[in-house]
């Protein structure tokens, strides 16, 4: 599927080298999503950045992988806005491991009538967990975690590349009771009733997100890595 979305066949994978992917939803933005897929780099891209990045990989050759250490040594330091790297998991439905909250935690489906705890889970986190995560009560799946009526954890999911695309947040005054895991093999359970692929990303350094998706039976697939970059 990624090949495919990417625009390219799948015996490219096999090649070292990069393909530029300019995209016109990344307009203005100077963002550039590197995935690597086994030996190949495949970069999606600002489309202002394809003629400097071309001319960046023409000068190292053919056979060059752009990564983000390439670009922050090529290019002056303050031109570097973020820089991150990261996991992508990807889930097969005969491998989901479902768990299910300990008493007296329950969860359900969420609707519209939860957007205050919602909103209130979102104020006892950090605000870059809350980005991360990306929960919504409108999305596709979406599903939450509740003491009482306080809601300890949640999690929804999205279509994004043409996954489901999933992300959990858990009170920090839960974390340690297995929540997660049991928010996300809920939602994928509910996306596989909708014949969708499940889609897990992490930061490379967050070992508990990581152990989310291993425990629910989530495949590590690709590492993706995240520049952002000023004009020149």
């Amino acid at each position: 599927i990624w090949s495919s979305h990417l625009g390219c066949a799948p015996e490219e994978l096999q090649r070292a080298g990069t393909t530029l992917v300019p995209r016109a939803r990344l307009t203005g933005t100077g963002a550039i999503h590197i995935a690597h897929l086994r030996a190949h780099a495949f970069v999606e891209i600002d489309p202002a950045l394809e003629t400097e990045l071309t001319g960046l990989l023409n000068r190292r050759g053919d056979e060059a992988n752009l990564t983000a250490a390439v670009i922050m040594d090529s290019l002056p330091a303050e031109r570097v806005r973020t820089s991150d790297r990261g996991f992508i998991f990807h889930l097969e439905a005969d491998r989901l491991n479902v768990r299910a909250p300990a008493a007296p935690i329950s969860m359900r489906a969420l609707t519209g009538a939860d957007q205050p705890a919602l909103q209130s889970l979102f104020g006892r986190c950090e605000a870059d967990e809350v980005d991360d995560a990306c929960v919504e009560v409108g999305h596709e799946v979406a599903c939450g975690c509740f003491v009482g009526e306080r809601m300890v954890a949640c999690g929804s999911g999205y279509r994004r590349h043409g996954f489901m695309d999933l992300g959990v947040l858990t009170d920090p005054a839960f974390r340690g009771r297995r929540l997660a895991p049991a928010i996300v093999s809920d939602m994928a359970r509910r996306a596989t009733d909708l014949a969708a692929v499940c889609m897990y990303r992490c930061d490379q350094t967050n070992t508990a997100s990581r152990r989310v998706a291993e425990v629910v039976g989530f495949t590590r697939c690709f590492i993706t890595e995240t520049v952002t970059l000023a004009p020149a």
